[in-house]
C-alpha cells in the first residue's frame, strides 16, 4: 500500500483559486471530495490525519468505500448515484481503519457541480453526548411531579411535561398551541399580566397562583416562569415549571392552627409561662405575668419579660437565684419535671414546675410555669386541719361510746335504787341529783357525737327564751371576770321549733367569739325579740317581707371585725386567731344551725366598738312542746324470755338485774357467738333479743340478721349511742326496736312489754 500522493491532497495552485478551497482545508471536520464511483478527488489535512488514506494501484486512487462499513456503503453508493439535489446525513456510520473500526462518524453528503459530491465526516460522539444530555434532562422533567410547559415566542405552549396531564386534568393535543392563561383562576388575571410583562423583559417572575382543573377544582401552585432567548438574545418563549402546593398549604394552615392553639392555651393559663433555651436564656413568655403581681416566686420583673436574656437576671435575691439554677440544671441533665415551692415575705405561695422542653430525645431547653397556689395552700392547710378534726372527732366518738356504758350503768343503778328510796329522803335527793348529773353528761357524750358526725336532730317547739336563758347560765361558768353577761329575754314565749341542743351549742359558740373579741374586757348580752323582716333581709333570701321572725341577738363591745375580713367569717376553718387558739369551725356551725331551722344569721360590726350576730328564727305556729313529764318510780313488770347481749360486764349485769327485777327470765351473752351458741341449745323458745350495737367480732347489727334467718320469731331491741343511716335501714329490715343508749330503765322496759304484747299476739 502507498500513500496517496501530495497533489492528490492538495493540488496545484490553479485549484486554490476555488472561493471554497480555504474553507475546505481549514475545516476542522475532515471532508472528501469524490466523484459517484466514490474516488476520492481531494482529501482536507484533517481527513488526511484522521483516516491515513492508503491506495492499491499505480493510479493512486482512494475510494471513499474502503473507509466505511457495508451498510453505510450501500447506502452512500445510492445517494452518489442518485444525485439528489439536497443534503443528505448517514448518521453513527463507524469508520474502518487498517481493517479495523475505528471512530464513529456522521457523514454530511453535500451534492456539488460538474458531478462532485462533498462528503463531511463529524465526529458522533460529541452530539451523542448532547442527545444523551438532553435526553437525561427529558428523562428527569418527565418524571418530576412538578408542571412544566414550554411555549414559543408567540406564547403559545409547545411542550408540556407527563405531569402537566395527572395535575391538570388535559392531554397534551388539547393544549399545544394555545395561551397558558386558560389555567389560571379569573382572579389571576393580574398576576399573569405581570409575568408576561416580566418575561418580555428577559427577567424570572415567581410566584403563587390559584390553578383551575379540568374538572373545575382550583388548587394552589408556586409557580416560576423563566424567559428563554436564543444566541443574539432574542425571545424565544419561556419556561414554566409550577409545583401544586395545595397540601403543603393545608399542612401550613394546620400548623398554624395548631400553634395557634398552643398559643391559645398558653395564654389562657393563670400563670406566667416561661420557655428558656439550655442557657436559660428566655425565648418566649405568654401573657400570664401580665396578671401577677411583678414578684412572683422570686422572679420579679419591671417590664415584659426580654427574649434572649437570662430569666434568672429577673431573680434579685443571690440565694433564690443559687436555687433555681440548681433546679433548672438538674432538669436539663435528668429531663423529668421539677416543681419548687416557694413562700414570699407577703405571704403569697409560689410554685415554679419546670419541665424539659424536648426535641426528640434531646432536651432542648425548659418550659417553666410559674403560679399562685396561696388559695391552693391555704384549702390544704385547711384540709389537714379538716383531717386532724376528723381525728379528733373519731377519738371524740371512742371516748363517748365508752362514757354511755358508763353512764349507763351509774343512770340504770341509779333508777334502780330510787324505786326502794323513800320519798323525801335524804337519800333519794341524792341519788336524783347524781341522776340530773349522769342526764347532762349523757347530752355532753351525744353533743361528741355530733361534733364527729352528723347526729339526728330531735326538733321541738321550744321557747327561745328558755334557751339564752340556759345558754347564758352555762356561759357565766366559762367567762373570765373581767367580761359581764346580760341576759334579756322577751316580754312573752317566743316559739321556734328546732333540736334544743343545737340551739344552745349555737349560742354558746357566738358567746365565746364575743369574749376572744374584748380580751380586755366589756359586756356580753343576749337579747331576744319579735321582729317585722324588712324588705332589704326578705329580698336577700327570698322570703316575705314583713313576715315575723324571732331574733336572738349576741353583742359585744370587743374589738370589732374588719370589713374586709366580713364575706368570710363563715367560711369553714378561716379564722383571725393564732395557731392553736381557733379551728375556724364556730361560725359555720351557728350558721349552719340556724339554716336548719329555716333561718339566717346577719353580722352588724364596727371596729374597736364591737360586734353583734343576729340570728333570725322563724316563729312556730305549734304550742311550745312541755316539758318531759316525771319518770314513774315503780319498775313495770312483765313476763317473757329475753337474751341480753352487751360486751361490757357492767352493762350487761344491770340490763339482766333490771329485767329479772321486772319479773323476766334472763339469759345472757358477752358476744354475738355467744348469743349463737346459747339460742342453739336453748330448751325454751326465746323472746326477745335484746343487744349493744359495738361489739367487737360481730356487732349487733349482723347479729339480727343472723338470728332473723334462723329464728323468725324473736323480736329485736338494739341499743346504741349512735346510728348512721346505713345501720338504720338494717334495724328496719329486722323490724328491731331502736333506743339510745345510755338508756333509763322506765323507757327500756316500756319498749320491751310492747314487744312482748307483739309477741302474745303471733302466739294466738
Amino acid at each position: 500500500m502507498k500513500d496517496l500522493p501530495v497533489e492528490k491532497v492538495l493540488p496545484k495552485r490553479e485549484s486554490t483559486s476555488r472561493w471554497w478551497w480555504s474553507l475546505f482545508n481549514a475545516s476542522e471536520d475532515a471532508q472528501i471530495v469524490c466523484g459517484t464511483d466514490g474516488i476520492a478527488q481531494h482529501i482536507n489535512p484533517k481527513a488526511v490525519r484522521l483516516f491515513k488514506p492508503k491506495i492499491d494501484s499505480d493510479e493512486c486512487e482512494f475510494s471513499i468505500f474502503k473507509i466505511l462499513p457495508l451498510p453505510a456503503n450501500q447506502k452512500l453508493e445510492r445517494i452518489l448515484k442518485s444525485r439528489t439535489p439536497r443534503v443528505e446525513t448517514i448518521s453513527s456510520v463507524t469508520i474502518v481503519r487498517d481493517d479495523a473500526p475505528s471512530s464513529l462518524m456522521d457523514l454530511e453528503i453535500v451534492p456539488l457541480e460538474e458531478g462532485f459530491t462533498l462528503v463531511v465526516f463529524k465526529d458522533a460522539t460529541r452530539r451523542l453526548r448532547l442527545e444523551s444530555h438532553v435526553q437525561r434532562l427529558i428523562t428527569a422533567i418527565d418524571a418530576t411531579p412538578d408542571v412544566f410547559l414550554v411555549t414559543n415566542a408567540d406564547l403559545r405552549i409547545t411542550y408540556v411535561n407527563p405531569a402537566f396531564q395527572s395535575v391538570t386534568g388535559y392531554g397534551i393535543e388539547d393544549v399545544l398551541g394555545r395561551s397558558d392563561e386558560f389555567l389560571r383562576a379569573p382572579s389571576e388575571q393580574e398576576k399573569v399580566r405581570a409575568y408576561l410583562d416580566r418575561v418580555s423583559q428577559g427577567r424570572e417572575w415567581i410566584g403563587e397562583f390559584t390553578n383551575v382543573r379540568r374538572n373545575g377544582e382550583t388548587y394552589q401552585v408556586e409557580s416560576t416562569v423563566s424567559p428563554i432567548s436564543d444566541i443574539a438574545g432574542r425571545f424565544m418563549g419561556y419556561v414554566i415549571c409550577e409545583r401544586d402546593i395545595t397540601m403543603r398549604n393545608q399542612l401550613q394552615d394546620a400548623l398554624r392552627m395548631e400553634r395557634d392553639f398552643v398559643q391559645s392555651i398558653l395564654q389562657s393559663l393563670e400563670g406566667a409561662i416561661y420557655t428558656l433555651d439550655c442557657g436559660f436564656r428566655l425565648t418566649h413568655a405568654n401573657d400570664g405575668w401580665r396578671h401577677l403581681p411583678a414578684e412572683h416566686g422570686g422572679i420579679r420583673l419591671n417590664g415584659a419579660p426580654e427574649t434572649g436574656r437570662a430569666l434568672l437576671d429577673y431573680v434579685s435575691d443571690s440565694a433564690r437565684r443559687t436555687e433555681l439554677q440548681s433546679v433548672f440544671q438538674e432538669v436539663i441533665n435528668s429531663g423529668k419535671a421539677q416543681s419548687n415551692f416557694f413562700h414570699a415575705a407577703d405571704g403569697h405561695y409560689w410554685v415554679i414546675k419546670t419541665s424539659p422542653w424536648m426535641a426528640g430525645p434531646q432536651v432542648r431547653g425548659l418550659i417553666c410555669s410559674v403560679e399562685d397556689q396561696t388559695h391552693n395552700h391555704e384549702l390544704q392547710n385547711q384540709l389537714f386541719q379538716s383531717q386532724k378534726m376528723e381525728i379528733i372527732g373519731t377519738l371524740a366518738a371512742g371516748v363517748a361510746h365508752d362514757f354511755n356504758n358508763l353512764l349507763q350503768v351509774i343512770i340504770g343503778y341509779t333508777t334502780l335504787i330510787l324505786t326502794e328510796a323513800e320519798a323525801g329522803s335524804p337519800l333519794r335527793l341524792g341519788l336524783e341529783k347524781i341522776n340530773t348529773a349522769a342526764a347532762r353528761a349523757t347530752e355532753i357524750t351525744q353533743r361528741l357525737l355530733s361534733f364527729s358526725r352528723a347526729a339526728d336532730e330531735k326538733c321541738v317547739v321550744l321557747d327561745l327564751n328558755k334557751i339564752i336563758k340556759e345558754s347564758g347560765q352555762l356561759a357565766r361558768c366559762s367567762l373570765r371576770s373581767n367580761v359581764t353577761i346580760e341576759i334579756q329575754p322577751a316580754p312573752k314565749p317566743i316559739p321556734v321549733k328546732m333540736d334544743s341542743t343545737r340551739a344552745s351549742q349555737a349560742l354558746l359558740n357566738l358567746c365565746v367569739n364575743s369574749q376572744d373579741a374584748m380580751p380586755d374586757g366589756g359586756r356580753l348580752s343576749l337579747k331576744n325579740d319579735v321582729v317585722k323582716l324588712s324588705s332589704d333581709l326578705a329580698s336577700r333570701y327570698d322570703l316575705r317581707s314583713g313576715e315575723l321572725y324571732a331574733r336572738c341577738s349576741v353583742s359585744d363591745t370587743g374589738c370589732g371585725i374588719s370589713p374586709h375580713l366580713l364575706p368570710r367569717i363563715f367560711q369553714p376553718f378561716f379564722t383571725t386567731k393564732e395557731a392553736g387558739k381557733g379551728t375556724g369551725l364556730g361560725l359555720p356551725i351557728v350558721q349552719r344551725v340556724a339554716q336548719e331551722a329555716g333561718g339566717f344569721i346577719e353580722v352588724d360590726s364596727v371596729l374597736n366598738k364591737g360586734t353583734t350576730f343576729h340570728l333570725y328564727l322563724p316563729l312556730a305556729s305549734e304550742e311550745i312542746t312541755p316539758d318531759a313529764a316525771p319518770r314513774q318510780t315503780s319498775l313495770a313488770q312483765g313476763k317473757g324470755r329475753i337474751l341480753v347481749v352487751d360486751d361490757v360486764d357492767l352493762v350487761r349485769d344491770l340490763a339482766q338485774k333490771f329485767l329479772e327485777m321486772a319479773g323476766l327470765t334472763v339469759l345472757a351473752a358477752n358476744s354475738g357467738q355467744e348469743a349463737l351458741r346459747i339460742l342453739e341449745s336453748a330448751v325454751q323458745p326465746v323472746d326477745i333479743m335484746f343487744t349493744d350495737y359495738n361489739m367487737p367480732g360481730m356487732n349487733g347489727i349482723e347479729l339480727m340478721e343472723q338470728v332473723a334467718a334462723r329464728w323468725p320469731k324473736i323480736k329485736f331491741i338494739l341499743a346504741s349511742g349512735y346510728l348512721d343511716e346505713t345501720t338504720h335501714a338494717c334495724v328496719e329490715r329486722c323490724n328491731a326496736s331502736l333506743i339510745s343508749k345510755p338508756y333509763v330503765i322506765h323507757d327500756a322496759m316500756k319498749i320491751i312489754k310492747q314487744k312482748l304484747a307483739m309477741t302474745q299476739t303471733d302466739a294466738t
